[in-house]
């Protein structure tokens, strides 16, 4: 991976807040001046956007792509979401990447299902017995059989 690409993964996790949050919607025109003012790179947004296909090419990033609907049917299109995937966020720890720890670990924690995002089964929830399960299947049967 040359200065560029490297400068662009960078920047990316800069304008996610060094890991606050966990993508980021920088237009192209805030990444280049990133590169500009902190890497001292200019290039062109074509080239950018070849960097950014080869690093998502690598595997350490994921885009997706935003459109809106503007009055008159008109389709907009906004700045992609780039996040970075697993990947992405080793590389940024081995190249000692200040807050890409923390990043790393708040995914570990969410892959082994440690941080509760999502509501989990509710453990007070009921539970049929095996003759209610029995007598359900029987009705439900009966129904299947009427509607045929």
């Amino acid at each position: 991976m040359n200065k560029t690409k490297h400068s662009v993964i960078i920047s990316l996790f800069a304008s996610m807040g060094n890991g606050k949050a966990h993508y980021t919607k920088a237009k192209v025109e805030k990444i280049r001046m990133l590169l500009a003012k902190y890497h001292q790179i200019q290039i062109q947004r074509r080239w950018l956007f070849y960097c950014l296909a080869d690093i998502e090419a690598a595997g350490f990033i994921r885009r997706k792509k935003r459109f809106k609907q503007g009055v008159c049917t008109e389709i907009q299109q906004l700045p992609s979401l780039v996040s970075f995937t697993l990947e992405g966020i080793k590389y940024l720890v081995r190249k000692r990447v200040s807050g890409a720890i923390e990043l790393l670990k708040q995914m570990m924690k969410f892959i082994q299902r440690g941080d509760k995002r999502f509501p989990g089964e509710d453990p007070n929830a009921h539970k049929f017995t095996a003759a209610e399960t029995e007598q359900n299947k029987a009705r439900f049967q009966k129904l299947l059989k009427t509607l045929a």
